[in-house]
């Protein structure tokens, strides 16, 4: 009865094991759906802690919660940051993969711009690079890692299309190029919109249409899922977005969060996702009784939201919203403009991504990932959660 009572002890030992170590993998999106019980039953000893002070004054409680503000999910179901890795890039302003050109920004009308990015540690044993694809560009090598934007010429019209994109991380476990698929769809939807001559009626899910039928049918693109957060700002000030996964928009106005997208998850970090899977690749994950995630352009949110002078316009990937919250990025707001009598937005979004990376990695932060998972699991999670980091800032002039 002792050696029986044993046993189960240890099978039990295992068990739990196991599915902590699933637990703590989820930090890269999943292709595959997860069941919610895996969740459920995975537990660790809650840390408690308040938020710290380094991200400014970032609207921390006093139990280090984050003043009540919580994603919002659609109706669908060293001090220089980086300084101590050698292959870690700094945020940066520089071109990702060439989908848009800073030099525009300056003759941009009714509209300023600005971009940053910081893609997250990464080293050769996670190195993404598609099979049998030697020349390809891996998310290692990408200055974005798995995320992406685009930022178009200016229509002489007045109209500028814009937005993100973030490849599905749970690709590169198998192999694969991550980043391919958010880079060339990127590519297509900037390149779409600049050679369209019906930009009056173009809607950003049309272009998000458009773009992805030219990737199906892309060799750039061997296998991925990418999510998308996209928008055509109007010369009448007014913006229309197309949000498919868990990217966002928000627009803030005298630095308070008045319109945002929408999450559209089909589990806990499993959003919404646009892919390209060979068939072959189908066929075998059905005869293992698995499936792909395999959602389509026209199930993307839509939103037209008014705009006034001096909006804020921020789209970012969920490197940023897994870590802060509204009311974050509010105060970062508040701080920048007030304190500047002349603000430079490129060093406002650049100086942002930096303090999220910053949180990303702390383990004491309450970031917005961890108080969903503590929600989930029933348990106390603290820390950031490490991620690629893109933005594009906008301001109303």
């Amino acid at each position: 009865m002792v050696r029986k009572q044993s046993r189960v002890n240890s099978v039990f030992f295992y068990l739990v094991v196991f599915l902590i170590s699933m637990l703590l993998s989820f930090g890269a999106k999943r292709a595959f759906p997860i069941s919610k019980n895996v969740l459920n039953l995975a537990k660790t000893t809650p840390i408690t802690s308040t938020r710290p002070l380094s991200f400014s004054s970032w609207g921390a409680g006093s139990d280090g919660t984050a003043n009540g503000d919580k994603k919002a999910y659609s109706t669908h179901t060293n001090n220089d940051v980086g300084a101590s890795s050698s292959s870690t890039a700094t945020a940066t302003t520089t071109t990702s993969s060439h989908n848009y050109e800073s030099a525009s920004f300056k003759s941009l009308i009714n509209y300023d711009v600005s971009v940053a990015f910081q893609p997250k540690n990464r080293t050769e044993s996670n190195l993404f690079k598609a099979k049998n694809s030697p020349k390809s560009t891996s998310a290692i090598e990408s200055p974005s890692g798995e995320d992406n934007l685009f930022v178009s010429q200016q229509s002489e019209d007045g109209y500028i299309s814009l937005g993100v994109a973030d490849g599905v991380g749970g690709w590169s476990e198998a192999g694969y190029d991550s980043s391919a698929i958010s880079r060339e769809l990127c590519a297509q939807m900037k390149a779409i919109f600049e050679n369209s001559n019906e930009k009056l009626s173009l809607t950003p899910k049309n272009l998000l249409n458009n773009a992805f039928d030219n990737i199906l049918q892309s060799p750039k693109v061997e296998i991925g899922g990418t999510t998308a957060c996209l928008g055509i700002l109007t010369p009448d000030y007014k913006l229309k977005v197309a949000n498919l996964g868990d990217s966002w928009c928000g627009v803030f106005r005298d630095y308070k969060l008045i319109n945002e997208t929408s999450f559209q998850t089909h589990n806990f970090n499993t959003p919404y996702q646009l892919a390209k899977i060979p068939k072959q690749i189908m066929k075998q994950a059905e005869s293992q009784g698995k499936r792909y995630i395999i959602d389509n352009p026209n199930m993307a949110d839509e939103y037209l939201w008014n705009l006034q002078k001096n909006d804020i316009i921020i789209f970012a990937t969920d490197g940023v919203t897994d870590n802060v919250i509204a009311r974050d990025i509010e105060i970062f707001l508040q701080d920048q403009f007030d304190s500047n009598s002349n603000p430079d937005l490129d060093k406002i979004s650049k100086k942002f991504v930096k303090e999220v990376v910053k949180v990303s990695k702390d383990p004491n932060f309450p970031s917005a990932f961890a108080q969903e998972l503590s929600k989930l699991t029933g348990q106390r999670y603290l820390g950031g959660k490490e991620d690629d980091i893109t933005v594009v800032f906008i301001k109303v002039t």
